[in-house]
């Protein structure tokens, strides 16, 4: 109020600290909001001075009643802290008999902010007799903020609370216990519930426990989706550390696990995974999307020493499979690779025409630079570039060749053609892999498609809701939306007919084919795709135009 006078406030609230007068006092405090900042640092002088079981009071209840002065006078809060730690006893008994339920919340908060030494029974008590939620909430997060292992049973009883906010505040402090148990009782929790299970994996990312670790890399075999993708998200946060027990899984050979993990060591981009990686090719993966996997996962390290084992990967039967090898071998390129690569390109044979194509469509520049000089190389790229390649393709290596002298040869080539017909079919991709994207435009444009490529869900999605596609093509796996999440909205605009749905996935789980159906997709198809393939859905899916 601006009638207030400092002078005559201050001295009512020394008058009434003297007294004791509890009442009055709090008729004062009700106006710290209104005075000036000079007053406000007086009252904040005042209360320090103060008795401790009277101060601690006071100003419980002004922040109660007042929440916004604690941004606004965080000094305030401040003394709250020192006048606990002076007098933790005096603390301890106010907030178990206060009757105030909001003062009640606030304290048992401060006393896990200020790890108030025995404060752990008070709370405890407060769980077993007091009803209102956000007491409870604020003290189970206090518990959580203290860290004794003694509340582990418990607070893990308000996992299964009928509130969110309660089984929030639970999910966190038995985060931060990270004890075995307490990531054990989060690990059990687990569901369907896709919100729970995030804010669970989270927790137990943040502890870092073995435990933990262990228990996020489980999620990876995990039949559901969202907990898939969360855990690996979780793993690639955690980076280094969770690489041990990622390269542990490189001994198993259940094909999804080892195209998770790679994925996730890819991510992480740790070089003590190169060696494992390797062994791994050296054994030749029977699953071409474990290779796939572990080619691509080599793109992202630096395998320098030993990098002419991947040149292997080339002669896979396998379309996919060769162009991740392609992008490994570019990472990694060296005077041993270059010598390897033009031996192999040497001749004029179907296989090296192959590789050559390869390792355009790958955007595998260095080799390109390299290897662009060399006869009949030159000649089979100038063709492939000028008669076959994506325009997109062309154009990038026509700037490349460009930049380094090879201006005559760019001219040669670039007798453009059309990018796209009116007429061909239009095809969304979905995919949160850029090489899986760079292989959709690929087969998609060999088989005549416009398409648009996407390595964001969201994105995708905002595009759809533009523009309807003749036909989507999403993967499963997918952070933030996977591919069963997209199909769900896509369905919210068009059905099954109107805008046909492809999911295209590694995974074998029945589970996941049954919610990819129940979602609103189409048929599945399983990586790696061909151009048989992925022209088979076009034919089936799409009508003649």
């Amino acid at each position: 109020m601006s009638g207030i006078k400092s002078e005559d406030f201050i001295e009512e609230l020394r008058f009434d600290l003297k007294a004791k007068d509890m009442l009055k006092a709090r008729l004062v405090l009700a106006h710290l909001g209104d005075v000036d900042k000079k007053t406000q640092r007086l009252t904040l002088f005042e209360l320090s001075r103060a008795a401790d079981d009277m101060a601690i009071e006071l100003i419980v209840g002004v922040l109660a009643s007042q929440p916004e002065l604690e941004d606004r006078y965080p000094q305030l809060k401040e003394v709250l802290y020192l006048k606990a730690l002076d007098s933790p006893t005096t603390f301890l008994t106010l907030l178990s008999k206060t009757k105030k339920k909001s003062h009640q919340a606030l304290m048992a908060e401060i006393a896990g902010e200020i790890r108030l030494d025995g404060a752990t029974p008070v709370l405890l008590e407060i769980l077993n007799t007091e009803h209102d939620q956000q007491v409870l909430k604020s003290a189970v997060a206090a518990l959580g903020m203290l860290g004794d292992l003694s509340a582990t049973t418990a607070v893990s009883e308000y996992l299964y609370a009928g509130s969110m906010e309660l089984i929030a505040s639970a999910i966190s402090a038995l985060g931060q216990f990270a004890s075995p148990t307490a990531i054990q009782r989060l690990w059990e929790r687990l569901d369907t519930d896709p919100q729970l299970d995030i804010m669970i994996l989270d927790a137990l990312a943040a502890s870092q426990i073995p435990e933990a670790l262990e228990k996020l890399n489980q999620t990876l075999s995990s039949q559901h989706a969202h907990l898939r993708n969360a855990g690996k998200q979780c793993l690639r946060k955690i980076g280094v550390k969770a690489v041990p027990v990622l390269i542990g899984n490189l001994h198993h050979d259940d094909p999804d696990l080892l195209v998770h993990t790679l994925d996730v060591l890819g991510q992480i981009g740790d070089d003590s995974a190169i060696v494992p990686i390797r062994k791994l090719l050296f054994n030749e993966p029977r699953d071409p999307n474990v290779r796939f996997a572990a080619y691509e996962a080599m793109g992202n390290l630096s395998a320098s020493k030993g990098a002419f084992a991947l040149a292997q990967g080339l002669h896979d039967p396998v379309d996919n499979v060769r162009i991740a090898a392609a992008r490994a071998i570019d990472t990694n390129y060296n005077l041993v690779l270059s010598a390897g690569l033009k031996n192999m390109l040497r001749s004029d044979s179907p296989e090296a025409r192959q590789i050559g194509q390869t390792l355009i469509d790958a955007e595998c520049d260095r080799i390109f630079l390299d290897l662009i000089e060399q006869e009949p190389f030159r000649k089979r790229a100038a063709e492939y570039l000028q008669q076959e390649a994506h325009p997109d393709i062309r154009e990038h290596f026509l700037q490349i060749l460009r930049a380094n002298g090879f201006s005559d040869l760019a001219a040669e080539i670039d007798t453009r053609q059309a990018n796209s017909s009116a007429s061909a079919p239009c095809v969304y991709a979905v995919d949160d892999s850029k090489m899986v994207l760079s292989i959709y435009r690929t087969m998609l444009h060999k088989l005549g498609c416009n398409l648009q490529l996407f390595a964001v869900p969201a994105e995708a999605l905002a595009q759809i809701r533009e523009e309807k596609p003749d036909l989507v093509l999403t993967d499963l796996n997918m952070p933030e939306i996977n591919g069963i999440e997209l199909t769900r909205e896509i369905r919210r605009l068009y059905d099954r007919k109107q805008l046909p749905v492809v999911m295209v996935t590694t995974q074998g789980e029945s589970q996941d084919r049954q919610a990819a159906l129940s979602a609103g997709v189409n048929t599945i198809l399983h990586k790696p795709f061909t151009e048989e393939m992925i022209a088979g859905v076009l034919s089936e899916f799409i009508p003649p135009h």
